[in-house]
């Protein structure tokens, strides 16, 4: 691979503004397009690449990809996304965040911590939005399939594909998973392993470290329906924020949610949003209270999770009930009145639950109600007015509407995006290669480029890995469609080809740092020479005899 033109493609990559959620990722789109077309393998092989329009996307934005034709079935993906977050962080140096020549002089003036001050002296690390995560992984599998298009004799395939949406819904990766089960259908691929190029972080030992997994992300909704009172008859009524707080003391930071396989654990889960539904003051408690938090997996399913989130709430609920009667008691006593217990009852639900509770009750004009409100709310997030887990619990606030039931209740809902975990070690029959790969890449690492490095079965940060397989889909297809207000209408999941892939993963990335912050920065060294060639040999050895 020639570094002054990977050198080079990287820096035009890095300074198109490709913002995720933006009709921005469609300027990088077009460029990465333009520059397969130019490929002279491509311009012979027309049909071998293209845009993947996503499905009813507003912005228009689609996947790209090419693919390498060779001898025999078997392939190899490289997958990246070529999006990046915003670069509000940057402040008034924001202009030059994609210009990491001029960036370098304009942040020795900022406040920046002693790492990051090191490592801008030393020369050795590239500064800029997206140059971590992950416009070097792009650039890099560009020239890689460009160096095996050259090839006379070419024993396999490689099948390249840039993804939009990762830094916010995944959509690219998501519908990517069908085109992927097209394109195997189409050529009669068979899927050795699919490399992802996401950066990584050393580890305790200062080792690089390979990913044979990536973690799975469930966000979990939670909407309580109180009974609204004046405040001088409190007593009259329950204050769903009471419930709340309480399920939010026995959830956030509890391990239960953390998973364990061969010592690496997942962290566990808190709260990001909580709040009541009070839009203005009057001297009142709140009817209603909700919010959301995630749970990292490594092995738990949908439906573990509901089980957990369900048993902890009732939990909650029961203590509040207890706690409120005890008030009640000593309140009556003082007022020199019998001691007697409020009418509430522990009712912890399903959203699956509560849906089909509104259905039998109201019927058609639920389910009316509810496709309007689904409406409202797809222009609503167009226009920035609203966000995927706040109209999740707009949704379970209508259907509890249309419930003949009005007493307190808890509904336990799933909000998008929804990653499942995945990893090597959980695939029936993996193929000795894929099985051996990573131990042979610590190998290379330390024999031909004097690196160490070690590899984990889990990548904690996320990634579009997540949606090239699907293991224990019994639990979790039928959990998230039922209990997923948005699933089927601004949301989903092609689950049948994610199992029709089921194609192993590693993730081979450059060590970068401060993603996501105006320090954000990759290490040239590894740009320029060992990524690339740790993912050059992971591809000569799955596609050798």
């Amino acid at each position: 691979m020639n570094k002054n033109e990977l050198e080079k493609l990287f820096y035009e990559l890095v300074e198109i503004q490709s913002d995720t959620g933006t009709e921005l990722e469609k300027d990088v789109e077009a460029f990465i397009y333009n520059w397969l077309s130019n490929l002279e393998y491509f311009k012979d092989n027309k049909e071998l690449f293209g845009k993947y329009q996503l499905s009813d996307d507003p912005l228009e934005r689609a996947v790209v990809w090419g693919l390498r034709k060779g001898e025999g079935p078997e392939t190899v993906i490289l997958l990246h996304h070529h999006d990046v977050v915003d670069s509000f962080d940057y402040g008034r140096i924001k202009e030059f965040a994609y210009d990491p020549e001029k960036l370098a002089g304009k942040i020795a003036e900022a406040d920046l911590n002693q790492e990051a001050r090191q490592d801008l002296d030393s020369g050795e690390w590239i500064f800029g939005r997206g140059t971590a995560d992950m416009k070097a992984a792009g650039a890099i599998h560009m020239l890689l399939l460009k160096d095996y298009t050259e090839l006379e004799d070419f024993k396999g395939n490689l099948l390249f594909l840039s993804v939009p949406d990762e830094e916010s819904l995944s959509q690219g990766a998501r519908e990517g998973a069908s085109l992927l089960n097209q394109l195997k259908d189409d050529h009669g691929l068979e899927y050795l392993m699919c490399i992802d190029g996401e950066p990584h972080e050393r580890d305790e030992k200062g080792r690089g470290v390979f990913y044979e997994g990536s973690v799975g992300k469930t966000m979990v909704v939670v909407y309580v329906r109180g009974r609204k009172t004046h405040l001088g008859h409190i007593f009259q009524g329950l204050n769903p924020s009471h419930i709340l707080s309480e399920i939010v003391t026995l959830t956030d930071m509890n391990p239960l949610f953390s998973d364990v396989v061969e010592g690496e654990v997942s962290p566990p889960p808190s709260w990001s949003f909580m709040r009541d539904t009070k839009e203005q003051y009057d001297a009142s408690i709140p009817e209603s209270a909700g919010g959301y938090f995630s749970v990292l997996t490594l092995t738990q399913t949908p439906k573990d999770i509901l089980e957990n989130a369900k048993k902890l709430s009732t939990q909650a609920f029961d203590s509040v009930i207890k706690r409120i009667n005890e008030h009640y008691s000593r309140f009556r006593i003082m007022g020199h009145q019998p001691i007697e217990n409020l009418p509430w009852s522990t009712n912890v639900m399903y959203f699956s639950e509560a849906f089909q509770q509104a259905l039998d009750d109201s019927g058609e004009e639920f389910l009316k109600a509810y496709e309007e409100k689904i409406e409202v709310i797809k222009k609503d997030i167009a226009e920035g007015k609203t966000n995927i887990p706040d109209s999740t619990l707009d949704l379970i606030s209508l259907t509890i509407d249309f419930m003949v039931d009005k007493n307190p209740k808890v509904v336990i809902a799933f909000s998008p995006p929804y990653y499942p975990h995945i990893a090597n070690l959980d695939f029936k029959d993996l193929p000795d290669k894929a099985k051996h790969l990573g131990l042979h890449l610590i190998q290379y690492a330390k024999e031909e480029l004097g690196q160490c490095y070690a590899k984990k079965h889990y990548f904690m940060g996320i990634s579009d890995l997540s949606y090239v397989a699907l293991n224990d889909s019994e639990a979790v297809v039928p959990y998230i469609e039922k209990n997923m207000p948005h699933w089927g209408r601004t949301y989903s999941i092609p689950f049948k080809d994610l199992e029709a892939i089921s194609v192993p993963i590693v993730n081979i990335g450059p060590w970068g740092k401060d993603y996501h912050k105006f320090t954000e920065r990759v290490l040239r060294e590894d740009l320029l020479e060992n990524t690339p060639k740790l993912t050059r040999y992971a591809i000569d050895y799955l596609l050798s005899s």
